[in-house]
Order: structure tokens, then sequence, then C-alpha cells
């Protein structure tokens, strides 16, 4: 009778759940510099390509012009070049250093827009949503940048393009989340009912304040709406991924 074994999964062969399997798998096992390891940074490009044009206004996408033309001057390369890796992380931190920059031109394009669609629909959460949404936007500029950052250092590490796709949908759905239901009256004002509702029906929430208890549910139903977005954009990464890999 033979003996039976367990199967022991090596490291490097993993498989995390990051990413659709397919993705995964590749971005483990794939020789650096060759046509596999170029072919899945270039769908890691697309992703957070399509993360920058959704969650960056043309004023702070600008800023990133040099470093996606580098980008796409690599994988466009024939050389292998040593240096090309030098060109990659130049790309890379520039594109971080920027971060700031580009936070507070979205912020600002954002609140512009706001501030001259605003049609005098008010309710007591308005400040505090006006706070929510610079921070929802600067989270979906950060994530969409790492997204960026990633894909360049997946040039030199390919399992760096793991963080992409989590990195596109989560700057997606916060962006998602920001522009429409943290600045939507109507959003607040259901938010507002619900608290009044609770801390009525429930004796222990008569002890909160309910200006506290309404930016507690506020954030519950925005979590909920995050979550939402994130399964959604989640779900079509997952189907692009594996139509650009090949999966079948």
């Amino acid at each position: 009778m033979s003996e039976r074994r367990l199967n022991i999964v090596l490291p490097q062969h993993e498989l995390r759940g990051h990413a659709p399997q397919v993705y995964e798998r590749l971005a483990r096992t794939c020789r650096p510099r060759s046509q596999e390891h170029l072919g899945l940074v270039r769908v890691a490009y697309a992703l957070a390509q399509r993360a920058l044009v959704r969650c960056l206004p043309p004023s702070a996408l600008q800023k990133l012009g040099p470093n996606l033309e580098a980008l796409q001057g690599l994988l466009s390369s024939q050389t292998h070049d040593p240096r090309e890796l030098e060109l990659a992380r130049a790309a890379r931190a520039a594109s971080f250093a920027v971060l700031p920059t580009l936070e507070t031109l979205t912020i600002e394009a954002v609140l512009r827009a706001e501030a001259a669609l605003h049609n005098g629909q008010r309710t007591s959460l308005h400040d505090h949503a006006a706070h929510t949404l610079a921070r929802m936007l600067g989270l979906s500029v950060h994530h969409a940048v790492g997204a960026l950052c990633h894909t360049l250092d997946a040039l030199d590490e390919p399992e760096a393009a793991l963080s992409v796709p989590s990195d596109t949908c989560g700057a997606l759905a916060y962006s998602r989340t920001a522009l429409g239901s943290v600045r939507n009256p109507a959003f607040q004002a259901a938010a507002l009912e619900q608290a009044r509702f609770e801390a009525n029906r429930t004796p222990r929430l008569r002890e909160v304040p309910l200006p506290a208890l309404e930016v507690q549910v506020f954030h519950e139903y925005l979590g909920a709406r995050w979550r939402a977005h994130g399964d959604e954009e989640r779900r079509a990464s997952d189907e692009f991924i594996g139509w650009a890999v090949g999966a079948r």
C-alpha cells in the first residue's frame, strides 16, 4: 500500500484571493520581463488607468501625464535595457510625490462644482457631509494613484500587480460614494429620519445625543453604499481580467 502524503503548496504558489485565480497565478509564476510578465502589467495598467480617469479631474490627471507616458513607453519597449527599471522607479517616486497635490486638486474641483450646483437644499448633516466628501475624494485619489504605483512596481516585481485590482475597486467605490450618496440631501434626510426613529424606539439610545446618532447612522448608510459599489466594481474588474488574461 502506497504512502499517502499531503500536497504542500510552495509560498510563491499560494493563492490568497486578491484577484481572479488566473491573474494571481500569473503574477506569482511568470518569469520577469517575459511576455507573460509584460501582459500582466498591461492588464494592471488598464485597471489603474480606468480608476485614474474616473477618479481624477483633468487638472489633476495631467500632473501624471509624464509618468503615464513613461509606463506606456516601458510596456512597448523591446530592448530589455536594465536602465528601464530605473525609469520605472523614478516614475513611481514622482507619482507618489505628487499625490498630495492631486488630492487637493480633485477635492477643490468637486467642491467648486458642488457650490455651483447647490440648489438651496440643506440638512443638519450638510457641513459634516462636506468634510466626509473631501475625505472620501482624497481616499479615492490615494487608491487610484496607488494602483499606478503598484503597476510601476510590477515592472520590477510581478507580484506587486496583485494589489492593483483592490486599489482600483477601492478608488472607484470611494469616488462613487462621495459623488453620489454623500452629497445627496435625500440620502442625508433618510439617515436623519432613521436616527430619529431609532432614538424613539430604543430606550438605551435616548441617552445618546441625537446629533451623534445621526452622524453614526449616516456613516452606516454610507458604509453600505461603499460596499455595494465595491462589490460591483470587483465583479467588473474580475470580468475584465478574465477576458484580458484569456481565462476559459
